[in-house]
């Protein structure tokens, strides 16, 4: 069985510190990044801009949630956020579901998903003690599928018809993708700073 993370869970990598979100991180740097739409997916949201008082409550509900981890993704060298983690965490399983966005997209191509990720597995799976990760993905989020089948990552399902299409009476598909603990040791992942959490 894992273990629950502590609530002010802090962890690092070269670049980035990984913390929990909170209302005060609700910011107008944010506001554009629902407009792209595979970012207004993740967060079940309109394609329309993203209201620092709408980001508040949403950072707000996660604030009681056991089971739901909202950690943002902060550049250390300016300290702004450039994006997030979604976690669903089932530590009676020793498993977690993962969903990432990378909003500011002056980071996107940059490196920035494999290294916050690296930082957030080796805790989870070295500290911790979960064993498995599983992630849904879209198949328009060619990006993303990229960074999954060029990493350790196992596609293990297609989801025919599985999600309901906004506004549509269409259905997507979702690709099912899940991280062994024991192959993202193999790989060899050990390139980031131990992360750390404070007590």
């Amino acid at each position: 069985m894992a273990k629950s993370p502590p609530g002010d869970i802090v962890l690092s990598s070269p670049r980035f510190e990984l913390r929990k979100l909170k209302p005060g991180d609700a910011h107008s740097n944010l506001v554009d990044w629902t407009l792209d739409p595979l970012a207004a997916e993740m967060l079940n949201a309109k394609q329309k801009p993203w209201p620092v008082e709408e980001q508040k409550a949403y950072f707000a509900s996660y604030e009681k949630r056991s089971a739901r981890l909202l950690l943002g993704i902060f550049a250390k060298n300016d300290g702004r956020m450039i994006g997030f983690y979604i976690l669903k965490l089932n530590p009676g399983n020793s498993t977690f579901n993962l969903s990432t966005l990378i909003g500011d997209v002056e980071w996107r191509g940059k490196g920035a998903t494999t290294e916050a990720s690296n930082a957030l597995y080796d805790y989870f799976f070295n500290t911790l003690g979960y064993v498995k990760a599983k992630a849904n993905v879209r198949p328009q989020n060619k990006a993303m599928l990229w960074l999954m089948l060029m990493g350790v990552w196992r596609k293990e399902a297609r989801l025919v018809k599985h999600l309901a299409v906004p506004g549509s009476t269409d259905r997507a598909d979702v690709f099912v993708f899940g991280l062994l603990a024991d192959d993202w040791r193999a790989r060899g992942n050990t390139t980031v700073e131990s992360p750390n959490a404070s007590a």
